[in-house]
């Protein structure tokens, strides 16, 4: 039989003995096998991380396909958990996996996280992810924050202390999950995101569907996975020991662009962006929300427009391109 030691021989070109038994001995968390949970949890069992808790009811259907890990043709409809902990177990038959393939409630996530070094919460339902983020905190544990979309995506550790979740994405703080639910959808709120479309690279009428409801997260493969594995690179330092990973106040951002460290609150324009979110909610609240309201649709009609001009000026300005002659 394979040792611990052969398969994951060539880490040892850059960890020492120590920091790779840190590793082995680490426990993980993900609750939310998709996307970036799934992809996350392959990267760090190819890592060489021992022990994994995962947890997710869902199944995969074909709109998973174009970017989550474990999702294949005879993978479909199949539970998400229980195919991520086959994927670890084929990569390190030694590792210590634990699958819960239904849901679980808040209560049941916080007994888990006991013995836990790490808690990944990637659930499709940013409001239960932000719930667990809480937990974690609460329990005194380091969470790893892995939220892309389009061509865009920020990462970062939430430590026990310090910005949080809701700080870093402009989250309004409401104390309950069913409050963060309802405010996550609605239409008002959702037009906070605009910054979907010209950071993102999000389609406009797609934009439109999400705005109502009708149409998920954009996301592709590439960025999804980018993401991820950045994630996966700053859970390894955290977990070896071997460097300081990045965390709250500083957190990454991607975009179709490359890659640049941010801080909370440091002029930039997902601090502009962010603000905005929380303070428009605060606002439409009050005697002026119905007003605000107005002038929302109004400038948002505006932006649309804008938008879907520039989108049509791009596209009329691609020509096909012949493919490149090779040299024989």
């Amino acid at each position: 039989m394979t040792t611990y030691e052969e398969l994951f021989e060539r880490n040892y070109g850059v960890f020492d003995e120590e920091e790779q038994q840190r590793l082995k001995a680490a426990k993980i968390l993900v609750v939310g096998c998709g996307g970036v949970g799934g992809a996350v949890a392959c990267a760090l069992a190819r890592s060489g991380v021992g022990k994994f808790v995962l947890v997710d009811f869902d199944a995969y259907e074909p709109s998973n396909m174009n970017r989550q890990m474990g999702c294949f043709a005879d993978t479909l409809g199949r539970n998400k958990a229980e195919v991520t902990a086959e994927q670890i177990l084929a990569i390190n038959p030694e590792a210590e996996v634990e699958a819960h393939p239904e849901y679980l409630p808040l209560s049941e996530i916080a007994r888990l996280m006991e013995g836990a070094d790490l808690v990944f919460p990637a659930a499709d339902d940013f409001a239960f992810s932000i719930m667990v983020f809480r937990q974690a905190r609460r329990n005194r544990l380091p969470a790893l924050l892995v939220f892309p979309s389009g061509t865009w995506a920020n990462v970062t550790i939430i430590g026990p202390e310090g910005p949080t979740v809701e700080d870093v994405e402009g989250v309004p703080p409401l104390p309950t999950y069913e409050e963060l639910s309802a405010m996550l959808n609605t239409p008002k709120y959702r037009l906070g995101t605009y910054y979907y479309v010209p950071l993102g690279n999000w389609k406009m009428d797609y934009y439109r569907s999400y705005l109502s409801g009708e149409a998920p997260l954009a996301q592709i493969a590439p960025v999804v996975w980018t993401a991820a594995s950045l994630g996966a690179l700053e859970a390894v330092k955290l977990l070896s020991g071997r460097w300081k990973p990045v965390s709250t106040p500083h957190y990454w951002t991607i975009t179709a662009e490359g890659i640049k460290k941010n801080r909370v609150n440091a002029p930039s324009v997902q601090t502009l962006l962010a603000w905005q979110r929380r303070l428009g909610y605060a606002l439409f609240q009050g005697p002026l929300g119905r007003a605000m309201e107005k002038a929302q649709d109004l400038w948002f009609s505006r932006f649309q427009k804008r938008m879907t001009a520039r989108e049509k000026k791009r596209r009329a300005a691609k020509k096909p391109q012949r493919p490149p002659r090779l040299p024989f």
